[in-house]
Protein backbone atom coordinates (compact mmCIF):
# COMPACT_ATOMS: atom_id res chain seq x y z
CA UNK A 1 0.00 0.00 0.00
CA UNK A 2 1.45 3.41 -0.61
CA UNK A 3 2.08 5.32 2.46
CA UNK A 4 0.48 7.92 4.24
CA UNK A 5 1.68 11.26 3.92
CA UNK A 6 1.58 14.54 6.95
CA UNK A 7 2.40 17.83 5.95
CA UNK A 8 2.90 19.76 8.61
CA UNK A 9 4.02 23.47 8.07
CA UNK A 10 4.35 25.55 11.00
CA UNK A 11 3.82 29.15 10.59
CA UNK A 12 7.12 31.77 10.67
CA UNK A 13 9.15 29.00 12.31
CA UNK A 14 12.89 29.50 11.79
CA UNK A 15 15.67 26.51 10.64
CA UNK A 16 18.02 28.38 13.49
CA UNK A 17 15.07 27.58 16.15
CA UNK A 18 14.68 24.01 15.43
CA UNK A 19 17.54 22.70 15.51
CA UNK A 20 21.34 23.63 16.29
CA UNK A 21 22.82 25.83 18.78
CA UNK A 22 21.15 28.88 18.62
CA UNK A 23 17.88 26.60 19.77
CA UNK A 24 16.97 27.12 23.03
CA UNK A 25 13.33 25.76 23.18
CA UNK A 26 12.74 22.08 24.37
CA UNK A 27 11.34 19.80 20.94
CA UNK A 28 11.81 16.24 22.10
CA UNK A 29 9.45 15.32 19.63
CA UNK A 30 10.76 17.31 16.76
CA UNK A 31 14.42 16.04 18.06
CA UNK A 32 13.39 12.85 17.56
CA UNK A 33 11.86 13.01 13.97
CA UNK A 34 14.58 14.51 12.90
CA UNK A 35 17.44 11.81 14.53
CA UNK A 36 14.88 8.94 12.57
CA UNK A 37 15.14 11.10 9.49
CA UNK A 38 16.71 13.82 7.01
CA UNK A 39 16.80 16.88 7.97
CA UNK A 40 17.70 20.26 5.85
CA UNK A 41 19.52 23.29 7.85
CA UNK A 42 19.79 25.16 5.12
CA UNK A 43 16.70 25.53 3.01
CA UNK A 44 15.83 28.55 1.35
CA UNK A 45 11.84 29.80 0.81
CA UNK A 46 10.90 32.06 -2.26
CA UNK A 47 8.83 34.54 -0.53
CA UNK A 48 8.66 35.89 3.10
CA UNK A 49 4.92 35.49 3.22
CA UNK A 50 2.38 33.03 3.44
CA UNK A 51 0.21 32.71 0.38
CA UNK A 52 2.93 33.03 -2.52
CA UNK A 53 5.65 30.68 -0.61
CA UNK A 54 2.48 27.62 0.13
CA UNK A 55 1.98 28.49 -3.71
CA UNK A 56 5.10 28.11 -4.74
CA UNK A 57 5.90 24.64 -2.94
CA UNK A 58 2.88 23.31 -4.08
CA UNK A 59 3.81 24.02 -7.94
CA UNK A 60 7.34 23.87 -7.26
CA UNK A 61 7.64 27.13 -9.57
CA UNK A 62 8.53 30.68 -7.87
CA UNK A 63 6.07 32.80 -6.81
CA UNK A 64 5.64 35.43 -9.67
CA UNK A 65 5.05 32.22 -11.62
CA UNK A 66 1.85 30.68 -9.79
CA UNK A 67 0.33 33.40 -8.15
CA UNK A 68 -2.23 35.84 -9.64
CA UNK A 69 -3.84 39.39 -8.09
CA UNK A 70 -6.87 39.38 -7.31
CA UNK A 71 -8.49 43.15 -6.19
CA UNK A 72 -6.03 43.95 -3.51
CA UNK A 73 -4.60 40.09 -2.70
CA UNK A 74 -2.65 37.56 -3.92
CA UNK A 75 -4.40 34.29 -4.18
CA UNK A 76 -2.59 30.82 -5.77
CA UNK A 77 -2.88 30.62 -9.35
CA UNK A 78 -6.44 27.91 -9.79
CA UNK A 79 -5.37 27.75 -13.43
CA UNK A 80 -1.67 26.05 -12.64
CA UNK A 81 -0.78 22.58 -11.70
CA UNK A 82 -0.18 22.06 -8.38
CA UNK A 83 0.71 18.58 -6.99
CA UNK A 84 -2.34 18.26 -5.03
CA UNK A 85 -4.32 17.30 -7.83
CA UNK A 86 -1.39 14.86 -8.80
CA UNK A 87 -1.88 13.03 -5.60
CA UNK A 88 -5.39 12.73 -6.73
CA UNK A 89 -4.54 11.26 -9.72
CA UNK A 90 -2.16 8.75 -7.86
CA UNK A 91 -5.57 7.54 -5.65
CA UNK A 92 -4.41 9.81 -2.49
CA UNK A 93 -7.38 11.40 -0.57
CA UNK A 94 -5.81 15.10 0.01
CA UNK A 95 -6.99 16.89 3.43
CA UNK A 96 -6.37 19.90 4.95
CA UNK A 97 -6.92 21.95 8.04
CA UNK A 98 -5.75 25.41 7.83
CA UNK A 99 -6.37 28.84 8.62
CA UNK A 100 -9.32 30.57 6.78
CA UNK A 101 -7.50 33.45 5.95
CA UNK A 102 -5.42 30.79 3.41
CA UNK A 103 -9.35 29.25 2.31
CA UNK A 104 -9.88 32.80 1.32
CA UNK A 105 -6.85 33.26 -0.79
CA UNK A 106 -7.34 29.85 -3.41
CA UNK A 107 -6.96 27.24 -1.31
CA UNK A 108 -10.92 26.19 -0.85
CA UNK A 109 -10.50 25.22 -4.42
CA UNK A 110 -7.66 22.90 -4.43
CA UNK A 111 -8.89 20.60 -1.28
CA UNK A 112 -12.61 21.60 -1.88
CA UNK A 113 -14.93 19.39 0.49
CA UNK A 114 -12.00 18.02 2.28
CA UNK A 115 -11.13 21.32 3.55
CA UNK A 116 -11.61 22.38 7.11
CA UNK A 117 -10.49 25.41 8.54
CA UNK A 118 -9.84 27.44 11.63
CA UNK A 119 -9.88 30.89 13.37
CA UNK A 120 -6.73 33.00 13.44
CA UNK A 121 -6.20 32.51 17.16
CA UNK A 122 -6.42 28.89 17.22
CA UNK A 123 -3.63 26.76 18.29
CA UNK A 124 -2.83 22.92 18.91
CA UNK A 125 -2.97 23.71 22.95
CA UNK A 126 -6.66 25.57 22.84
CA UNK A 127 -8.16 23.07 20.62
CA UNK A 128 -6.71 22.70 17.78
CA UNK A 129 -4.77 19.59 18.73
CA UNK A 130 -7.70 17.64 19.46
CA UNK A 131 -9.42 18.56 16.11
CA UNK A 132 -6.40 17.18 13.84
CA UNK A 133 -6.01 14.18 15.96
CA UNK A 134 -10.10 13.36 15.89
CA UNK A 135 -9.45 14.08 12.22
CA UNK A 136 -6.63 11.85 11.44
CA UNK A 137 -8.92 8.78 13.50
CA UNK A 138 -11.57 9.67 10.57
CA UNK A 139 -9.65 8.60 7.98
CA UNK A 140 -10.14 5.81 5.92
CA UNK A 141 -7.28 2.66 6.67
CA UNK A 142 -8.12 1.38 3.36
CA UNK A 143 -6.48 4.16 0.57
CA UNK A 144 -3.43 6.39 1.26
CA UNK A 145 -4.26 10.13 2.19
CA UNK A 146 -1.93 12.92 2.07
CA UNK A 147 -2.65 15.47 5.14
CA UNK A 148 -1.99 18.79 5.07
CA UNK A 149 -2.27 21.05 8.67
CA UNK A 150 -0.64 24.83 8.69
CA UNK A 151 -0.20 25.89 11.91
CA UNK A 152 -0.24 29.82 13.56
CA UNK A 153 1.00 29.17 16.50
CA UNK A 154 4.09 30.79 16.20
CA UNK A 155 1.95 33.80 14.24
CA UNK A 156 -0.28 34.07 16.47
CA UNK A 157 2.41 35.97 18.90
CA UNK A 158 3.35 38.83 16.60
CA UNK A 159 1.61 41.92 17.49
CA UNK A 160 -1.03 43.41 16.99
CA UNK A 161 -2.38 40.07 17.24
CA UNK A 162 -3.12 40.67 21.07
CA UNK A 163 -1.49 37.41 22.43
CA UNK A 164 -1.91 37.02 26.16
CA UNK A 165 0.68 34.69 27.36
CA UNK A 166 -1.24 34.31 30.48
CA UNK A 167 -3.80 32.41 28.60
CA UNK A 168 -1.86 29.15 27.36
CA UNK A 169 0.38 26.69 29.36
CA UNK A 170 3.16 26.94 32.07
CA UNK A 171 5.62 26.36 29.92
CA UNK A 172 4.79 29.56 27.95
CA UNK A 173 6.03 31.64 30.66
CA UNK A 174 8.64 28.86 31.69
CA UNK A 175 12.14 30.10 30.82
CA UNK A 176 13.19 26.62 30.87
CA UNK A 177 11.61 25.82 28.00
CA UNK A 178 13.43 28.73 25.87
CA UNK A 179 14.39 32.13 26.46
CA UNK A 180 11.49 34.22 24.14
CA UNK A 181 8.25 34.00 24.10
CA UNK A 182 8.67 31.85 20.22
CA UNK A 183 10.98 29.54 21.53
CA UNK A 184 8.38 28.69 24.82
CA UNK A 185 5.53 28.35 22.50
CA UNK A 186 7.58 26.10 20.11
CA UNK A 187 8.12 23.87 23.29
CA UNK A 188 4.00 23.70 23.73
CA UNK A 189 3.68 23.01 19.83
CA UNK A 190 6.15 19.83 20.36
CA UNK A 191 3.96 18.74 23.12
CA UNK A 192 0.93 18.31 20.90
CA UNK A 193 3.01 17.52 17.73
CA UNK A 194 4.70 14.10 19.47
CA UNK A 195 0.64 13.32 20.46
CA UNK A 196 -0.54 13.66 16.74
CA UNK A 197 2.63 11.68 15.91
CA UNK A 198 1.47 8.83 17.67
CA UNK A 199 -2.04 8.55 15.70
CA UNK A 200 -0.10 7.32 13.00
CA UNK A 201 1.23 4.30 11.83
CA UNK A 202 4.74 5.40 11.61
CA UNK A 203 6.06 2.85 9.46
CA UNK A 204 3.59 3.54 6.32
CA UNK A 205 3.65 7.46 7.42
CA UNK A 206 6.17 9.83 5.38
CA UNK A 207 5.93 13.20 7.65
CA UNK A 208 7.23 16.35 5.78
CA UNK A 209 7.93 19.32 8.73
CA UNK A 210 8.51 22.50 7.14
CA UNK A 211 8.08 26.72 7.10
CA UNK A 212 6.13 29.10 4.91
CA UNK A 213 8.50 31.65 5.94
CA UNK A 214 11.00 32.89 9.30
CA UNK A 215 10.58 36.14 11.50
CA UNK A 216 12.45 38.51 13.07
CA UNK A 217 10.75 37.69 16.42
CA UNK A 218 12.00 34.55 16.64
CA UNK A 219 15.36 35.84 18.43
CA UNK A 220 14.52 38.87 20.00
CA UNK A 221 15.62 38.72 23.57
CA UNK A 222 13.12 40.20 26.28
CA UNK A 223 14.32 43.79 26.09
CA UNK A 224 13.41 43.64 22.04
CA UNK A 225 10.19 41.92 22.84
CA UNK A 226 9.40 44.96 25.29
CA UNK A 227 10.63 47.70 22.76
CA UNK A 228 8.52 45.47 20.64
CA UNK A 229 5.24 46.13 22.52
CA UNK A 230 5.90 49.68 22.85
CA UNK A 231 6.59 50.63 19.37
CA UNK A 232 3.11 48.65 17.94
CA UNK A 233 1.34 50.81 20.42
CA UNK A 234 3.17 54.28 19.19
CA UNK A 235 2.29 52.81 15.12
CA UNK A 236 -1.51 51.53 16.35
CA UNK A 237 -4.29 53.67 14.22
CA UNK A 238 -6.94 54.45 16.42
CA UNK A 239 -10.32 55.31 14.69
CA UNK A 240 -11.85 58.23 16.05
CA UNK A 241 -15.72 58.54 17.00
CA UNK A 242 -16.25 60.54 13.92
CA UNK A 243 -14.41 58.16 11.76
CA UNK A 244 -16.46 55.06 12.86
CA UNK A 245 -19.72 57.15 12.63
CA UNK A 246 -18.52 57.74 8.97
CA UNK A 247 -17.90 54.39 8.43
CA UNK A 248 -21.00 53.14 9.09
CA UNK A 249 -22.65 55.58 7.09
CA UNK A 250 -20.64 55.20 4.20
CA UNK A 251 -21.38 51.24 4.16
CA UNK A 252 -25.53 52.24 3.45
CA UNK A 253 -23.86 53.98 0.13
CA UNK A 254 -25.51 52.51 -2.84
CA UNK A 255 -23.07 50.11 -5.27
CA UNK A 256 -22.84 52.97 -7.51
CA UNK A 257 -21.18 55.27 -4.90
CA UNK A 258 -18.14 52.67 -4.16
CA UNK A 259 -15.85 54.67 -5.93
CA UNK A 260 -16.56 57.74 -4.04
CA UNK A 261 -16.41 55.26 -0.58
CA UNK A 262 -13.01 54.14 -1.60
CA UNK A 263 -11.52 57.74 -2.67
CA UNK A 264 -13.13 58.61 1.07
CA UNK A 265 -11.06 55.21 2.23
CA UNK A 266 -7.84 56.02 0.78
CA UNK A 267 -7.85 59.22 1.94
CA UNK A 268 -8.11 58.58 5.66
CA UNK A 269 -5.43 56.22 5.32
CA UNK A 270 -3.28 58.33 3.42
CA UNK A 271 -4.23 60.80 6.75
CA UNK A 272 -3.43 58.32 9.10
CA UNK A 273 -0.24 57.07 7.38
CA UNK A 274 1.28 59.95 7.71
CA UNK A 275 0.77 60.81 11.55
CA UNK A 276 1.98 57.57 12.15
CA UNK A 277 5.52 58.37 10.48
CA UNK A 278 5.50 61.38 12.58
CA UNK A 279 5.21 59.22 15.27
CA UNK A 280 7.36 56.75 14.79
CA UNK A 281 10.54 59.51 13.66
CA UNK A 282 12.18 60.26 17.10
CA UNK A 283 11.71 56.33 17.80
CA UNK A 284 13.84 55.66 14.32
CA UNK A 285 16.61 58.44 14.93
CA UNK A 286 16.96 57.21 18.68
CA UNK A 287 17.55 53.34 16.86
CA UNK A 288 20.20 55.26 14.59
CA UNK A 289 22.07 56.81 17.18
CA UNK A 290 21.66 54.03 19.44
CA UNK A 291 25.29 51.91 19.81
CA UNK A 292 23.38 48.92 18.48
CA UNK A 293 24.83 46.55 16.01
CA UNK A 294 23.77 47.19 12.25
CA UNK A 295 21.71 43.80 12.39
CA UNK A 296 20.00 45.02 15.80
CA UNK A 297 19.60 48.29 14.57
CA UNK A 298 17.49 46.83 11.21
CA UNK A 299 15.38 44.34 13.37
CA UNK A 300 14.18 47.32 15.57
CA UNK A 301 13.48 49.48 12.69
CA UNK A 302 11.50 46.87 11.05
CA UNK A 303 9.65 46.36 14.65
CA UNK A 304 8.41 49.67 14.39
CA UNK A 305 7.44 49.98 10.75
CA UNK A 306 8.03 46.59 8.91
CA UNK A 307 8.86 46.55 5.05
CA UNK A 308 9.11 43.55 2.95
CA UNK A 309 13.00 42.83 2.59
CA UNK A 310 15.14 39.86 1.68
CA UNK A 311 17.20 39.15 5.10
CA UNK A 312 18.09 35.17 5.61
CA UNK A 313 15.88 35.98 8.87
CA UNK A 314 12.43 35.53 6.53
CA UNK A 315 13.95 32.91 3.93
CA UNK A 316 15.88 30.03 5.64
CA UNK A 317 13.75 27.60 6.98
CA UNK A 318 13.61 24.45 8.11
CA UNK A 319 12.90 20.95 6.44
CA UNK A 320 12.45 17.45 7.90
CA UNK A 321 11.70 14.14 6.12
CA UNK A 322 10.84 11.26 8.50
CA UNK A 323 9.52 7.91 8.13
CA UNK A 324 8.34 5.69 5.14
CA UNK A 325 12.04 5.38 2.81
CA UNK A 326 13.51 8.59 4.16
CA UNK A 327 17.51 7.62 5.65
CA UNK A 328 17.81 8.12 9.11
CA UNK A 329 20.30 10.29 11.13
CA UNK A 330 21.34 12.78 8.16
CA UNK A 331 21.83 16.57 8.92
CA UNK A 332 22.51 18.16 5.82
CA UNK A 333 23.54 21.43 5.26
CA UNK A 334 24.18 21.79 1.21
CA UNK A 335 21.46 24.60 0.48
CA UNK A 336 18.28 23.91 -0.70
CA UNK A 337 14.77 24.95 -2.29
CA UNK A 338 11.52 24.85 -0.66
CA UNK A 339 10.03 24.25 -4.57
CA UNK A 340 12.03 21.05 -4.01
CA UNK A 341 9.63 19.29 -1.14
CA UNK A 342 7.23 18.03 -3.58
CA UNK A 343 9.04 16.68 -6.16
CA UNK A 344 11.37 14.91 -3.59
CA UNK A 345 7.91 13.99 -1.91
CA UNK A 346 7.28 11.94 -4.96
CA UNK A 347 10.70 10.70 -5.36
CA UNK A 348 10.01 8.97 -1.93
CA UNK A 349 6.54 7.54 -3.20
CA UNK A 350 7.37 6.85 -6.26
CA UNK A 351 4.91 9.14 -8.28
CA UNK A 352 5.55 10.47 -11.88
CA UNK A 353 6.02 14.17 -11.80
CA UNK A 354 6.51 14.52 -15.66
CA UNK A 355 5.09 17.79 -16.75
CA UNK A 356 4.89 19.62 -13.20
CA UNK A 357 6.82 22.74 -11.59
CA UNK A 358 10.17 23.43 -13.15
CA UNK A 359 11.95 24.46 -10.74
CA UNK A 360 12.17 21.90 -7.89
CA UNK A 361 13.91 18.91 -7.90
CA UNK A 362 14.24 15.79 -6.47
CA UNK A 363 16.39 15.72 -3.25
CA UNK A 364 17.04 11.73 -2.22
CA UNK A 365 20.10 11.56 -4.27
CA UNK A 366 22.01 13.99 -2.04
CA UNK A 367 19.66 12.22 0.81
CA UNK A 368 21.29 8.57 -0.59
CA UNK A 369 25.05 10.50 -0.72
CA UNK A 370 25.03 10.72 -4.36
CA UNK A 371 26.70 13.82 -6.24
CA UNK A 372 24.09 16.75 -5.90
CA UNK A 373 25.66 20.33 -7.42
CA UNK A 374 23.72 23.52 -5.20
CA UNK A 375 21.59 25.32 -7.44
CA UNK A 376 21.00 29.23 -6.75
CA UNK A 377 18.24 30.10 -4.77
CA UNK A 378 15.83 32.46 -6.50
CA UNK A 379 14.11 35.07 -3.42
CA UNK A 380 11.31 37.53 -3.94
CA UNK A 381 9.52 39.97 -2.00
CA UNK A 382 6.13 38.36 -2.66
CA UNK A 383 3.54 39.58 -0.31
CA UNK A 384 -0.03 38.47 0.60
CA UNK A 385 -1.39 41.92 -0.87
CA UNK A 386 -0.54 45.05 -2.86
CA UNK A 387 -1.14 47.15 0.66
CA UNK A 388 1.77 45.05 2.58
CA UNK A 389 4.85 47.75 2.63
CA UNK A 390 7.63 46.54 0.77
CA UNK A 391 10.75 47.00 -0.81
CA UNK A 392 9.96 45.27 -4.44
CA UNK A 393 13.10 43.29 -4.85
CA UNK A 394 14.55 40.03 -6.21
CA UNK A 395 17.63 38.36 -5.60
CA UNK A 396 19.65 35.19 -5.75
CA UNK A 397 21.09 33.65 -2.99
CA UNK A 398 24.29 30.72 -3.07
CA UNK A 399 25.98 29.34 0.25
CA UNK A 400 28.46 31.79 0.07
CA UNK A 401 26.48 35.57 -1.34
CA UNK A 402 23.53 37.25 -1.24
CA UNK A 403 22.54 39.31 -4.04
CA UNK A 404 19.33 41.54 -4.41
CA UNK A 405 17.89 44.14 -6.46
CA UNK A 406 14.86 46.23 -7.49
CA UNK A 407 12.08 44.30 -8.93
CA UNK A 408 11.93 46.52 -12.18
CA UNK A 409 15.55 48.48 -11.89
CA UNK A 410 18.66 46.42 -12.13
CA UNK A 411 20.92 49.31 -10.77
CA UNK A 412 18.13 50.49 -7.90
CA UNK A 413 18.62 48.94 -4.01
CA UNK A 414 21.35 46.83 -4.96
CA UNK A 415 22.70 44.82 -2.11
CA UNK A 416 25.27 42.14 -2.04
CA UNK A 417 26.39 40.03 1.10
CA UNK A 418 28.97 37.63 1.82
CA UNK A 419 27.58 34.52 3.59
CA UNK A 420 30.49 33.34 5.16
CA UNK A 421 31.89 36.15 6.54
CA UNK A 422 29.09 38.16 7.50
CA UNK A 423 26.16 35.71 8.00
CA UNK A 424 23.63 38.47 9.49
CA UNK A 425 23.80 40.69 6.36
CA UNK A 426 25.41 43.82 8.16
CA UNK A 427 27.56 45.11 5.08
CA UNK A 428 26.46 45.83 1.87
CA UNK A 429 29.69 44.89 -0.45
CA UNK A 430 28.66 46.56 -3.55
CA UNK A 431 31.58 48.56 -4.18
CA UNK A 432 34.87 46.69 -5.49
CA UNK A 433 33.01 43.50 -6.88
CA UNK A 434 31.64 44.19 -10.06
CA UNK A 435 32.51 40.80 -11.02
CA UNK A 436 30.50 38.94 -8.40
CA UNK A 437 27.19 41.45 -9.17
CA UNK A 438 27.77 40.35 -12.83
CA UNK A 439 27.57 36.12 -12.27
CA UNK A 440 24.77 36.95 -9.88
CA UNK A 441 22.84 39.40 -12.24
CA UNK A 442 22.85 36.77 -14.87
CA UNK A 443 21.96 34.10 -12.85
CA UNK A 444 18.62 36.07 -12.01
CA UNK A 445 18.08 37.38 -15.13
CA UNK A 446 18.80 33.68 -16.61
CA UNK A 447 15.65 32.78 -14.27
CA UNK A 448 13.14 34.58 -16.21
CA UNK A 449 13.62 32.49 -19.82
CA UNK A 450 11.84 34.90 -21.82
CA UNK A 451 8.82 36.10 -19.06
CA UNK A 452 8.70 38.69 -16.46
CA UNK A 453 9.19 39.13 -12.74
CA UNK A 454 5.86 40.68 -12.77
CA UNK A 455 2.81 38.48 -11.22
CA UNK A 456 -0.45 38.13 -13.73
CA UNK A 457 -3.99 39.71 -12.60
CA UNK A 458 -7.33 38.53 -12.61
CA UNK A 459 -10.30 39.89 -13.97
CA UNK A 460 -12.36 38.44 -11.00
CA UNK A 461 -12.49 41.01 -7.83
CA UNK A 462 -13.69 39.96 -4.22
CA UNK A 463 -17.23 41.11 -3.00
CA UNK A 464 -16.38 43.79 -0.83
CA UNK A 465 -17.40 42.38 2.66
CA UNK A 466 -15.04 39.55 2.06
CA UNK A 467 -12.49 41.48 1.21
CA UNK A 468 -12.92 43.81 3.96
CA UNK A 469 -12.20 40.55 6.31
CA UNK A 470 -9.29 39.43 4.32
CA UNK A 471 -7.55 42.57 4.94
CA UNK A 472 -8.49 42.77 8.71
CA UNK A 473 -7.23 39.55 9.15
CA UNK A 474 -3.89 40.43 7.63
CA UNK A 475 -3.78 43.79 9.14
CA UNK A 476 -4.27 41.70 12.75
CA UNK A 477 -0.92 39.05 11.28
CA UNK A 478 0.97 42.31 10.69
CA UNK A 479 1.06 41.76 6.99
CA UNK A 480 -0.15 45.10 6.43
CA UNK A 481 0.60 48.02 8.50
Amino acid sequence: MKPNILFIVIDSLRADKCHGEKKTSVTPNIDSLIENGTYFSQNITAAPSTIPSISSIFTSLYPFECVIQEGNFFIINPEIKNYIKNLERNEYSCYATIPILMSYLGFDKIFKNKLETFERTSTLYNGLGNKIMNRIESFSKDEPWFYYIHLYDLMWISDPANFNPNDGPDEIRDLKYGENQYERIFSVMDIWLGKIFKKLDMKNTLIVITADHGTDIGVYNSKMEESNKVFQGIRKRNSGVGFKIGQKIAHKFPKSMLPVRKKLAEKYKSRTDEEIKERIKPEIEKIENSELRPYEKRLMKYSIFPITDLYDDKYVVPVIFSGHNVPTKKIITQQVQSVDIFPTIAGIIGMNTSNYGKRGRDLMPIIKNDNFDEVPAYIETATNSIKTQSNNTIGIRTSEYKYFRDRNEKTKNVHLYDLINDPLEEYNILEKNEDIIKKMESILVGILQGDSFQHSQSDEEFEEEKANVIESELKRLGYIN
